[in-house]
């Protein structure tokens, strides 16, 4: 007995409403318990987007504050920060107005979701809906000073349209794709090569709902074209000052660094702190060895060299110990629980799971809880036992939906391969959110597919 894929499909106002109301009272009540909002909000690069917002405003260009001025800001793309100027212009250092305007901006990423759910059916959607408002990792970040929210919006805006354009391979959505693909790049520059992808896949996708491949080729056009409209004013900044057409010059240390760097970590089973600064040493000495100079005027030729030298690197590591890197990452982002992400919860950790030691997911983990506080690893325990229940009724949904639509089912099995893949061997909560939507879908079909079965209901036509 399983979902009646043939069931209405869209939201109903009060289906929306309901899904708005639901999520915004859940992160109000988080926000109230807050004691701290200031302590609570700012976690790992929050300055950076904050201080930079208000470096944006006094210097009139996208900048940081740097030896007393201001230069351009090349580490980070630029969207969430001109997200945070209006409010730094208004209210300076208060936060409480984008706390609020972030959980709105979540609100609406909950509906999104339903809306995306609903296009299996009508009660897939209002559970997923449901399900997002109370989803512990959107309610979390909604409420710190970090990207994620801006951009969890976007994408989910993206996966929206493109389900749309799965069903009926509409011009329209192609073009809305491509934009908000553009601002999800503008907000995350990981998002980069979705576009691609999308503009690869839209022909076939026409050629199966419209019977052509000329509409899905105007399609693949109009995602490009979109998206590259957006993202143009900071290519153009960065090919007339640096001679570059990247986005920003943050790739090469993340390659040496978070890759090279990680994955040599866990084939030694040394900290990841230790193997970054090894390979850092490394790298400055084949420089002064070959008589290069980093031009400090450029941070891009610094990236290039960066990500020169870390290919260098990645060629002496064993094929197995890469793939058992990003087998690593994805366990990590597939089944780590959001709860550990929240700052009242993580102000009881002593250890660090980058840091641990180990050559595998469990010997790194019992490093990172041995000695841990016991709140904590309480904390740790619980959202463990949620984790693997919902990562089951997840994988069950991945199952009802691919026996009954598989094209729905390979886009979103995709767009998770893909996040996993550019993520490799880091995995925390919040590399997981780009692909939560999905998730809260899959998870929503699961769960009434049970409770149909629980009714002991006759089998329904599945289309």
């Amino acid at each position: 007995m399983a979902i009646d894929l043939s069931e209405t499909a869209g939201l109903t106002r009060s289906n929306l409403v309901a899904i708005f109301l639901a999520a915004l009272v859940i992160r109000i009540l988080n926000w109230i318990s807050i004691d701290d909002p200031s302590l609570y909000a700012f976690a790992g690069d929050s300055p950076i987007y904050w201080d930079g917002a208000k470096a944006w405003l006094d210097s009139g260009y996208f900048s940081r504050a740097e030896g007393g001025g201001f230069v351009p800001e090349t580490e980070r793309v630029p969207l969430y920060h001109l997200f945070l100027v209006p409010f730094r212009w208004i209210f300076d250092d208060m936060l409480w107005p984008v706390l609020i305007a972030q959980s709105i901006l979540d609100t609406g990423t909950c509906m999104l979701i339903g809306l995306l759910g609903a296009q299996l059916t009508r009660s897939t959607g209002l559970l997923a809906g449901l399900l997002a408002a109370a989803w512990p990792n959107l309610v979390i970040h909604s409420q710190l000073i970090l990207s994620d929210s801006l951009f969890l919006f976007l994408f989910t805006g993206v996966l929206y349209f493109a389900s749309k354009y799965l069903k009926s391979a509409r011009l329209a959505d192609a073009v809305v794709v491509g934009i908000l693909c553009g601002g999800a790049i503008m907000t995350r520059s990981v998002a980069l090569y979705i576009p691609i992808s999308m503009a690869i896949s839209a022909p076939f996708i026409s050629r199966k709902i419209l019977g052509n491949w000329h509409s899905g080729l105007f399609a693949s056009i109009a995602i490009l074209g979109a998206g590259l409209v957006v993202v143009s004013p900071l290519l153009l900044r960065n090919a007339n000052n640096y001679d570059s057409f990247q986005l920003t010059a943050q790739g090469g240390t993340h390659l040496l660094n978070w890759v090279v760097g990680y994955v040599n970590s866990l084939e030694k089973g040394k900290t990841f702190t230790e193997e970054a600064q090894k390979i850092q040493e490394r790298h400055r000495f084949q420089m002064q060895r070959n008589g290069l100079e980093v031009n400090i005027s450029n941070p891009f030729e610094a990236a290039a060299m960066q990500v020169a030298f870390a290919k260098q690197e990645f060629r002496k590591i064993p094929i197995q110990s890469v793939l058992k890197a990003w087998l690593y990452g994805a366990a990590l982002n597939l089944g780590t629980p959001a709860v550990i992400m929240d700052p009242r919860i993580r102000t009881y950790n002593r250890n660090s799971l980058m840091d641990s030691r180990g050559t595998s997911v469990m010997g790194r983990l019992w490093s990172f809880l041995e000695g841990n506080d016991p709140t904590y690893l309480t904390w740790v325990a619980i959202g463990l036992i949620a984790s693997t229940f919902c990562v089951g009724l997840q994988f069950y949904g991945w199952i009802v939906l691919m026996r009954h639509t598989v094209w729905p089912a390979l886009f979103g099995t995709l767009a998770i391969g893909y996040f996993l893949l550019v993520n490799g061997p880091v995995g925390t909560p919040k590399y997981r959110l780009p692909f939560e939507p999905i998730l809260i879908v899959f998870q929503a079909l699961a769960l009434l597919t049970l409770f149909r079965r629980f009714q002991r209901k006759p089998a329904s036509s599945l289309g």
